[in-house]
């Protein structure tokens, strides 16, 4: 038999095979047809995590009119502010929002460094973001690895 870990990442498979962008979430209603415990959300968030790891999508982190069509839409009072986790191969997401980004392979390098790029430019262009975000710069993925890698070596 296999383990929820297991069935729950081959939901997010699948529906990412339909889809450029998957609300972890949601696809978990749909999976079980009802609202899922705390345990089955952390066990499909684990999912998540290992296919973001394989490289096959990115994790990030969305409030629910930043995301595709199938934003997951909490029900909560004040929840419409609060984000949720999504698996996406959406590069248009990837480079609007990649500050957003939770978890994401290498293979994803240079799209993640694009939007950083474009930030930076939205950033420096706008006097008012400018004022909110003084000192922001743009950081390679790559150097931010090697710097936290140096980082924790050092500690």
């Amino acid at each position: 038999m296999a383990s929820m870990t297991e069935t729950f990442s081959q939901a997010l498979r699948n529906a990412l095979a339909g889809r450029n962008t998957v609300s972890i979430r949601n696809t978990l209603i749909e999976l079980l047809e009802r609202d899922p415990s705390k345990g089955e959300i952390s066990a499909a968030n684990k999912a998540a995590r290992r296919i973001a790891e394989d490289g096959d999508a990115v994790l990030i982190s969305l409030l629910p009119d930043q995301a595709d069509a199938d934003a997951y839409m909490p029900k909560a009072h004040g929840a419409t502010r609060r984000a949720s986790n999504y698996l996406t191969v959406n590069e248009e997401i990837i480079k609007d929002f990649p500050c957003r980004i939770e978890l994401a392979t290498e293979k994803w390098d240079t799209l993640i460094d694009e939007g950083m790029r474009l930030t930076q430019q939205r950033i420096e262009s706008d006097p008012v973001l400018s004022a909110f975000l003084p000192g922001w710069k743009a950081e390679q993925r790559a150097e931010k690895r090697a710097r936290l890698t140096t980082e924790a070596a050092a500690s």
